[in-house]
């Protein structure tokens, strides 16, 4: 069953790492998927991949740390493929940097990338959304600034902060029109990004492959939920630790969320519990996925 077909879908940052991953992810479950970042020659390998499952793919460089390079990706791709149904604003840029060594001009770029592309990009496909009555908005935030807070990371974790809020409260307004926007919250993810934060010192441990959660984005885009994920932020550092967990145990095909509650409810910390109760439906999707 292909959970996406015949759906139009923009994923920003989508070059590389979790964007390319979610990009792929939504091409191959039979989305048309427009990628965009500032490398052309990366775009262009991405999109030829996407047109490996038999669908549309369009790269699109551009420079989404201005609303004008925002507003020229938005209408290309709004005058290639007509419509957006599904958005991931997934562009991202992050520094190590102490406090009284990092430059303001630095943080306005990572502001206007992290945060204010979001906002530019969200606010160009909204009446495509709004006219055909529905659309799935998804913004990649992280754990830093939402769950953790480390020292000389104080500028990224606060514009992934300024996502999570801004996911919330978009949500709230776009619900009566159908729109559902969701938050994901990634922990250490193996790109370039988190590479790069190594290099300046900052110390990870090893990270999942990004494949390992671009089923996620394609559960929040998609229309086979029962109840609808909206305005959610969701732990996904969190829950793919209990989940790798619950694989381990050696599952059943038939694997039951509901049951498998029951059965471990005593032994789970009231934490652990309340994560997996709160995302059933998430949760069976990603074990049996």
């Amino acid at each position: 069953m292909k959970l996406v077909e015949n759906k139009n879908a923009l994923v920003t940052g989508g070059g590389r790492g979790i964007g390319k991953a979610v990009a792929l992810e939504l091409a191959k479950n039979s989305a048309n998927v427009a990628v965009t970042a500032r490398s052309e020659e990366q775009l262009n390998e991405v999109a030829a991949e996407i047109e490996n499952f038999g669908v549309n793919g369009l790269a699109i460089p551009s420079d989404l740390s201005t609303i004008k390079g925002v507003d020229a990706c938005a209408d290309f791709f709004l005058e290639k493929f007509g419509t957006c149904d599904i958005l991931v604003n997934n562009a991202g840029f992050s520094q190590y940097c102490p406090i009284l060594e990092y430059p303001a001009e630095d943080f306005q770029y990572l502001l206007n990338l992290n945060v204010i592309s979001y906002f530019q990009m969200t606010k160009r496909m909204l009446p495509s959304m709004i006219d055909q009555k529905g659309g799935k908005i998804i913004l990649t935030s992280s754990a830093s600034g939402n769950l953790a807070f480390a020292a000389k990371k104080f500028a990224y974790g606060a514009s992934k902060a300024a996502v999570s809020a801004m996911g919330r409260s978009m949500d709230a307004e776009l619900n009566p029109y159908n729109i559902h926007v969701n938050v994901v919250c990634p922990g250490p993810v193996e790109t370039r990004l988190l590479q790069e934060n190594r290099e300046w010192g900052a110390i990870y441990p090893e990270g999942e492959p990004p494949e390992a959660i671009s089923p996620l984005y394609l559960f929040l885009a998609s229309n086979t939920i029962k109840r609808p994920y909206k305005g959610r932020v969701i732990d996904e550092y969190s829950l793919s630790k209990v989940i790798s967990e619950i694989k381990e145990e050696n599952f059943k095909p038939d694997f039951n969320i509901k049951d498998y509650l029951k059965s471990k409810k005593l032994k789970l910390s009231k934490d652990t519990y309340s994560l997996l109760r709160k995302n059933q439906e998430l949760v069976e999707f990603m074990i049996k996925y």
